[in-house]
């Protein structure tokens, strides 16, 4: 048996699964793990609104449809993801910077 995937996905990665990308055979990949109910995404709490702006700026590129985004965001709204608080993270996230110097 393998270990259940945890890991943390933003918005960049996430609209490939949308978006025809070079890296969404690995987008896909990834999202294959739901099949796992053991797996955890988790993605920051700003997440959704980033996912739909995107989608806004590539209608307005007429790159795609109003009609795919309103189908995708109820397929984004239906992946098993797990909402974390940044503002809960900031305080980790500065140490590790200043740990790393990063």
């Amino acid at each position: 048996m393998t270990t259940p995937l945890r890991c943390v996905v933003d918005t960049s990665v996430c609209i490939k699964q949308f978006i025809a990308d070079p890296l969404t055979p690995k987008v896909n990949q990834l999202f294959d793990h739901f099949a796992n109910p053991q797996t955890e995404i988790f993605i920051p709490d700003l997440f959704y609104i980033e996912c739909a702006n995107t989608f806004w700026k590539y209608v307005r590129a007429g790159m795609y449809t109003a009609a795919e985004v309103q189908t995708d965001l109820v397929t984004l709204k239906a992946f098993p993801l797990r909402v974390v608080s940044t503002a809960d993270l900031m305080a980790d996230a500065v140490n590790i910077a200043l740990t790393h110097g990063i």
